[in-house]
C-alpha cells in the first residue's frame, strides 16, 4: 500500500512493486491524477487498485486500511509516503500559520494516522511486514526559508524512530526514507532555499529501486543522494562542537575528538545498502 501514489516517489514505488509482481493499493487525495496513473500501470499489466483518500481525515484512513486488507488479503508493505512541500523561501515569521498547519497535517499527522490504522492489523496477522516512512534530508539538514517543511519532516523522523523502538522484536520492520533532491513534480523548477537543497538530484525511479533493495532487511535510514555523507557530516560536526563535556577522569577512556565522528561518514552510500 502506497500513499501519495499519484506522482513522484509514490508513483515510482507503486510501479516498482507492480513490476515485481506485487498487488498494489495506490492512495492519493488527487483522484483524477491517481486514476490516470493507476490506469496506465494497469494497461501495462499491473494489478493495482486506486483509492482516493484524504489522509488527514481519520475516518478516511480507516476506510483505506479496510480496503487495502480486503483487496490484498495481507499487506506486506506500507509506504507512508504522502507529502507536500508547502511555503519555502520565506522566514518563519512571514509564513501564515494556516499554511504551516496544512504542511504538518499531511507530512506528520497523516503519517501518524496511517501508522495507527495499519500497524495493529499487521501485528494481529503476525506476518513479516515492512513500514516505510518518507521523511527527507530536511529531517537532518535545515536551510533558510524551510521551517514548515523541515519541522514536519523532523516530526516524522521522530515518529519513525519511535515506531522502530515500539516494533522491535516483532515481524514488522521500519525504515525511514531520507531523500535529498529528487526530480519530481513537487520540486521541479524550484530554487531551493539557501542551504536546504544539496548539490545533487536523482530520479524517483532510482529512489524506488533503493527502497526495493531495503525491503525485508533491518536497514532503518535510507539515504539516497551521493552528497548525503558530507551533508550529514557537516550537521553532526556542528552538533559535536557545541557539546560541552567534563574532562575524563584518569581511569576513563578519553572522549573521542570530533574527527572520530566524521570518519564514519566517509563511506559512500553504496556501502550502506546491505
Amino acid at each position: 500500500m502506497v500513499t501519495g501514489a499519484a506522482s513522484g516517489i509514490g508513483l515510482a514505488l507503486s510501479a516498482r512493486f507492480a513490476r515485481s509482481g506485487m498487488d498494489v493499493v495506490m492512495a492519493d487525495v488527487e483522484g483524477d491524477a491517481l486514476g490516470h496513473r493507476a490506469g496506465e500501470l494497469a494497461a501495462a499489466g499491473a494489478r493495482v487498485t486506486a483509492v482516493t483518500a484524504d489522509l488527514t481525515d481519520p475516518e478516511a484512513v480507516e476506510r483505506l486500511a479496510d480496503t487495502a486488507f480486503d483487496v490484498l488479503g495481507d499487506v506486506d508493505v506500507v509506504c507512508n509516503n504522502a507529502g507536500v512541500l508547502g511555503p519555502v523561501g520565506r522566514p518563519l515569521w512571514e509564513v501564515p500559520l494556516e499554511r504551516m498547519r496544512q504542511v504538518f497535517e499531511v507530512n506528520h499527522w497523516a503519517h501518524v494516522l496511517v501508522a495507527r490504522a495499519f500497524v495493529p492489523r499487521l501485528l494481529e496477522r503476525g506476518r513479516p511486514a515492512h513500514l516505510l516512512h518518507t521523511a527527507s534530508m530536511s529531517a537532518f539538514v535545515v536551510g533558510a526559508g524551510s521551517a514548515a517543511y523541515a519541522a514536519s519532516k523532523h516530526a516524522d523522523l521522530a515518529v519513525a524512530r519511535s515506531l522502530r523502538a515500539d516494533l522491535r522484536g516483532t515481524g514488522v520492520r521500519v525504515s525511514v526514507l531520507c531523500p535529498g533532491r529528487v526530480d519530481t513534480p513537487m520540486v521541479r523548477g524550484l530554487t531551493a532555499p539557501r542551504g536546504a537543497g544539496g548539490d545533487t538530484s536523482m530520479s524517483a525511479e532510482d529512489v524506488a529501486a533503493l527502497v526495493w533493495e531495503a525491503l525485508g532487511t533491518d536497514r532503518f535510514y535510507l539515504f539516497t543522494n551521493s552528497d548525503a555523507p558530507p551533508r550529514l557530516r557537516d550537521q553532526f560536526d556542528d552538533v559535536w562542537r557545541h557539546v560541552s563535556l567534563p574532562p575524563p577522569s584518569p581511569e576513563e577512556e578519553p572522549w573521542p575528538a570530533p574527527k572520530a565522528t566524521t570518519a564514519a561518514m566517509e563511506h559512500r552510500p553504496s556501502t550502506w545498502r546491505r
